[in-house]
C-alpha cells in the first residue's frame, strides 16, 4: 500500500476517496464493481426510508458500500476489512464493514439501522448488479450447500424463506420496489 490514509473516525469518503483506497489496498476490479453496485443500492433504499421518516446516514451507507469488501480476497475479510479501515482512521465505516457478514436483518422496519441498509444491500446486489433477493439467495445457499452440506438445507430454506418475506415486507413500507429505486446502470 502505497498511499497514507488519515481520515476522522466519523468520515465518510466520497466514492472517489473510496476507490482510492480500494485501488491502494489492491482490491481487484470485479470486487470493486461489486462493491459499487452495493452502495449504489444501499444508498437508494436509504434515501427511500428517509423520505417515510428514517434518519439513516446516507454518507455512511455509501462509503461502507463502496468498501464492504475491500479485504474480500482474504479469510475472514469482513473483520481484515473492518480493521484495515480502523487503522486509517475510518472507526464508523470499518464498524459497518466488519458487521456486514454476520448481521442478521429482522425486526420493524423502523428500527433498521446503517448495517441493516447495508446488509440488505449485499443480499440483493450479484456480482456487479442488483438481481433481487431470490437470485442472490439461490446463488447463497448453492455455495453454502457446497460449504456446509445437504443436511442443512432445510436451514437454509428458511433463512432465505425470511429475508424474501423482509425484503417484501420493505418493498411494502417503501411503496416501491427496490428495483425501481436503484439506478438503471446497477439493474440487470
Amino acid at each position: 500500500m502505497e498511499k497514507q490514509f488519515n481520515f476522522s473516525s466519523d468520515y465518510c469518503p466520497t466514492k472517489k476517496e473510496c476507490f482510492d483506497i480500494l485501488d491502494d489496498y489492491g482490491t481487484p476490479d470485479h470486487v470493486k464493481l461489486h462493491c459499487n453496485a452495493v452502495s449504489e443500492t444501499g444508498r437508494a433504499i436509504a434515501v427511500a426510508l428517509n423520505e417515510k421518516g428514517l434518519h439513516l446516514n446516507t454518507n455512511l451507507i455509501a462509503s461502507a458500500g463502496y468498501l464492504h469488501d475491500i479485504a474480500r480476497v482474504h479469510k475472514n475479510h469482513e473483520e481484515v476489512g473492518g480493521a484495515y479501515l480502523k487503522s486509517i482512521g475510518l472507526f464508523d465505516v470499518g464498524n459497518l464493514v466488519s458487521q456486514h457478514k454476520i448481521h442478521k436483518v429482522k425486526g420493524a422496519i423502523e428500527n433498521l439501522q446503517e448495517v441493516d441498509i447495508l446488509c440488505i444491500a449485499d443480499r440483493v446486489v450479484l456480482q456487479s448488479h442488483f438481481v433481487g433477493p431470490e437470485k442472490r439467495m439461490e446463488y447463497i445457499k448453492k455455495k453454502a450447500l457446497k460449504k456446509f452440506g445437504k443436511e442443512n438445507e432445510h436451514i437454509l430454506d428458511k433463512v432465505i424463506a425470511d429475508f424474501i418475506s423482509f425484503i417484501e415486507a420493505l418493498e411494502n413500507y417503501l411503496g416501491d420496489r427496490i428495483y425501481n429505486l436503484v439506478p438503471n446502470d446497477i439493474r440487470v
